[in-house]
């Protein structure tokens, strides 16, 4: 939505640049990367053989104010100019040709980035354009030459080494009544200004791909890595680059915020006091009912009497299961967090699986008793257990 906005914003801006919204458009030369019924390999980086022989670009005419209907064929003014390649940087950046859209006036809009390229700068095919990277520029693709196409200096332009999501785009901001973005208005405190100031990072517009989004946290610059993208949150939680976008929040201009898929994150949980009286509570009861389960186990073992007692064996098997999850249990409240990796596993393994083995054991009891009382009753009958 931010993009098609975006879009819009830049048909007006061209109409109302003198030249540019006349009644008879001049003649627009669009650089083509290879000649017809080729193609441009990217993992080669040449042009290839198995183009499609007709083939244009999405064309968005700012006279009109929507797209170029006649997909497939461009307007009269519009000529293609073959294997011509840009010549203003050593190595152009790839980008997929259904990110990017050709204006009227020969520029190619990059979506993403919500900037404008001019003509020497770029070609287009059929799958991919490849662009130079960007010089200092304003909103409107201006640069310190005035916007006539010139690359800034290698030595002078750092080169960027990550790539950082902006949400919503340049002026605006996220409204989280709507739960949408909301454009800035002109003289707004916010209005053409910055979130991240590092000349390394280069930022592209738009949420990540997931179907719901929540906020993880505040942004500092200084969480963030430039050599990867990736930023880290006030609770020690790390995305990486395309995992998570920044944007101001109406509510909140000043503060910029760090924006992510729902499944990548969990709300922080709320710890509980070390001096909070129930964890004294709930160990202190543990710890009685493992001495109580203590001295049931030791006393069926120590009188021989009660050996010979239905369901004793299994009985002793299943106190001392809950001995042990009790006591486990109770060790776990006493650690709180400290208890982590293999030793959190065995733990939580050892309670689940002791009172299930004990059950299993009562059952199986339970079965034999149903079959002794039938065999009694039907002595001359087939040997077979009745399970309930």
């Amino acid at each position: 939505m931010c993009s098609l906005l975006s879009l819009v914003a830049f048909g007006l801006v061209l109409l109302a640049v003198p030249g540019l919204a006349g009644t008879r458009p001049q003649e627009v030369r669009i650089n083509k990367c290879c000649r017809l019924g080729e193609f441009y390999d990217v993992s080669e980086r040449l042009c290839v053989a198995g183009g499609i022989a007709k083939w244009v670009p999405r064309i968005f005419l700012p006279a009109k104010g929507q797209l170029y209907k006649d997909l497939g064929s461009a307007p009269p003014f519009m000529k293609f100019a073959e294997q011509q390649q840009p010549e203003t940087c050593p190595r152009p950046n790839v980008y997929d040709v259904d990110l990017v859209t050709l204006m009227g006036n020969g520029s190619l809009f990059l979506n993403q980035k919500h900037v404008l390229v001019p003509v020497p700068d770029y070609c287009i095919d059929e799958k991919v354009a490849l662009v130079c990277p960007e010089r200092p520029t304003d909103f409107l693709g201006a640069g310190p030459d005035g916007g006539k196409g010139g690359q800034m200096d290698s030595l002078q332009a750092p080169e960027k080494t990550s790539i950082v999501l902006r949400c919503c785009g340049s002026n605006f901001a996220y409204d989280r009544g709507n739960r949408t973005c909301s454009k800035l208005p002109r003289g707004h405190e916010l209005f053409d200004s910055r979130i991240v100031n590092s000349p390394y990072v280069e930022l592209s517009y738009g949420f990540p791909a997931c179907k719901e989004h929540a906020i993880a946290g505040a942004f500092e610059e200084s969480r963030l890595q430039e050599q990867t993208g990736s930023v880290t949150t006030d609770s020690g939680k790390i995305f990486a680059s395309g995992e998570f976008c920044l944007e101001h929040v109406r509510e909140d201009d000043r503060t910029v915020y760090v924006f992510t898929c729902s499944e990548h994150f969990q709300p922080a949980s709320v710890p509980i006091a070390k001096q909070d009286g129930r964890l004294v509570l709930y160990s202190a009861g543990l710890l009685i009912s493992t001495i109580f389960l203590a001295a049931t186990l030791a006393t069926g073992l120590l009188v021989p009497s009660q050996h010979h007692v239905l369901h004793w064996r299994c009985q002793t098997h299943y106190v001392a299961c809950l001995l042990v999850g009790d006591l486990l249990l109770a060790i776990t409240q006493l650690s709180g967090n400290s208890i982590t990796g293999p030793a959190c596993t065995t733990i939580v393994a050892s309670v689940c699986n002791c009172p299930k083995n004990g059950n299993d054991c009562f059952n199986y009891q339970r079965s034999e008793v149903k079959y002794s009382s039938t065999k009694q009753k039907h002595p001359f009958m087939r040997e077979k257990v009745i399970y309930n």
